[in-house]
């Protein structure tokens, strides 16, 4: 068990309290559950508060459901304190759980009887959901602070070194803005400059262009991954300068749990992308190697071709995100993380944004671009968006953190409520942005609401959960068909289909009916 704070001792310890009391309390609801109410009667009559006893001839039933929750919480509880970092999310069905029995004794009482036993449960349940939820978020906000603090111990960022240029071109040709781009910000300069110090040739010096295009989901809804055509005319524009090791590299996501053909070379393909151009496609997934980063991260893997790049290019699309507010260059540098079960491996386990740091720290990326020419906003922007923003814009710079900066100002938004920024800037400081262009919002923009970003924070460590949820909720082309899975989950993702068009819209863009998605000859 790594270094714990005060406070996840404290929940570590109160989650070993709780699974003996649920325990204790479950064995003897079902052992004496007369004498459990007769108590509560008592006290009711000591209290004298004029309202009715409760029944002690408890119905054998209801007696096994209540002793069958108060095991399932042990459990709960037992599993978040063998491991109170890992297994924080098992505590979220515990505070539901003691929420709900709270809240529907209190509705009992107010529409049914006046028992007194349904004010003990109500107060009881209460106070524990509120306590373990309090320790349980207590515990969160002292680990990210933690892991603040000992990378800041780490690493001392260097003195920001005068100014960085960001352009923000608006114009209606998207390769024109990309070109303004690049020479507003000295790309090639850039370029040659790391050419020089690297020793190479042209023919050795590694270019690595890492777009946004892993969780693409449909080519009709192009407000979600980066421009392929984009991307190709960054590469064009590179060979013309004599550099032709040129890789356009992705790493494997959470979405290849569920369907099929979600390897880096298939999706690119789909998307656009060619293996007959003056480029390679590689998979960071299929080519990672252990590397020891030290420090928090510690022995874990990185592609390759990521790590032997002389020159990294951070190639985002604009978009909101629901569990971070907007991802763009710094979170388009997370998708290159190997590990292709990304929601396990980082979300569930280390968290995805202090490793994205972690790894900027070895493998720094040189140059960001932002492709706005189409954007995705709304609640679920990274993943679905219909009805894609024309904002006609292409942003970039040396500095991710000032390349993010200002795209989150464009979309109306403080750069620091981000998960990334503010970690960015306490590893490497923040540079004097030099704003170069249109520095209007977009509008019409949509952001995400903090409350579905808390609450999505909240529950996406519970991983059971979470990945059920990416399981049922999403859809993709036919191009990748849904992975052989339990009758159960088939059912729900047609039952729930509905609440896909309601939510996330996907019916107008899917051609596909539901029959088709869940014709057995696809999985």
């Amino acid at each position: 068990m790594p270094f714990l704070s005060t406070d996840e001792k404290i929940l570590k310890w109160f989650m070993l309290i709780s699974a003996l009391m649920y325990l204790i309390a479950g064995t003897i609801f079902i052992v004496a559950p007369q004498f459990v109410l007769k108590a509560i009667n008592s006290v009711a009559g000591w209290l004298q508060l004029g309202l009715k006893e409760i029944p002690v001839h408890p119905e054998a039933f209801w007696v096994t459901m209540t002793f069958s929750m108060m095991m399932t919480i042990t459990v709960l509880s037992l599993i978040a304190f063998t491991n109170i970092r890992r297994n924080q999310g098992f505590i979220v069905p515990l505070c539901v759980a003691k929420l709900t029995s709270s809240l529907s004794s209190m509705a009992y009482f107010i529409l049914a009887e006046k028992y007194f036993a349904y004010l003990v449960i109500f107060a009881v349940d209460g106070f524990l959901f509120v306590v373990t939820l309090g320790l349980y978020l207590r515990a969160k906000r002292a680990r990210f602070h933690q892991m603040v603090t000992s990378m800041s111990k780490k690493y001392v960022p260097p003195k920001p070194a005068g100014e960085t240029k960001v352009a923000a071109i608006k114009h209606d040709d998207k390769f024109r803005a990309l070109d303004e781009v690049l020479a507003k910000t000295n790309f090639f300069e850039l370029l040659q400059q790391r050419f020089v110090d690297s020793g190479h040739t042209e023919e050795e010096f590694s270019v690595v262009i890492k777009p946004n295009f892993m969780f693409a989901y449909s080519k009709k809804d192009y407000s979600t991954y980066t421009d392929p055509e984009l991307v190709e005319y960054l590469v064009h524009r590179i060979v013309e300068k004599g550099f032709t090791n040129i890789a356009i590299v992705e790493a494997q996501s959470t979405y290849g749990n569920y369907y099929k053909n979600r390897d880096v070379l298939s999706v690119a393909k789909h998307v656009g992308y060619s293996t007959e151009k003056n480029y390679r496609i590689v998979d960071l997934t299929l080519e990672k190697e252990p590397y020891d980063y030290g420090g928090l991260l510690g022995q874990h893997v990185v592609g390759k071709t990521w790590r032997d790049a002389d020159f990294r290019v951070s190639f985002a699309k604009n978009k909101t995100h629901c569990f971070c507010y907007y991802t763009l260059t710094l979170k388009n540098v997370y998708g290159a993380l190997p590990m292709q079960n990304k929601l396990k491996e980082y979300h569930v386990k280390r968290e995805y944004d202090w490793p994205t740091i972690e790894s900027l720290k070895h493998f720094p990326v040189h140059y960001g671009v932002i492709d706005a020419f189409t954007s995705a906003d709304g609640p679920f922007g990274v993943i679905t968006c219909p009805n894609p923003k024309h904002t006609k814009t292409i942003i970039g710079g040396e500095s991710l953190i000032a390349v993010d900066w200002v795209g989150a100002v464009k979309m109306g938004l403080d750069p620091n409520c981000g998960r990334f920024v503010p970690l960015a800037v306490e590893a490497f400081g923040m540079p004097k942005v030099e704003w170069i262009g249109d520095q209007s919002q977009y509008q019409p923009w949509e952001n995400v609401s903090p409350v579905l970003v808390e609450f999505l924070d909240e529950i996406e460590e519970a991983y059971a959960l979470s990945d059920w949820f990416f399981s049922v909720a999403t859809v993709m082309d036919e191009a990748f068909p849904f992975k052989p899975k339990a009758l159960i989950i088939r059912a729900l993702k047609t039952l729930i289909a509905p609440i896909q068009r309601i939510f996330f819209r996907y019916g107008k863009l899917m051609d596909i009916t539901i029959k088709q998605k869940m014709d057995t000859k696809n999985v």
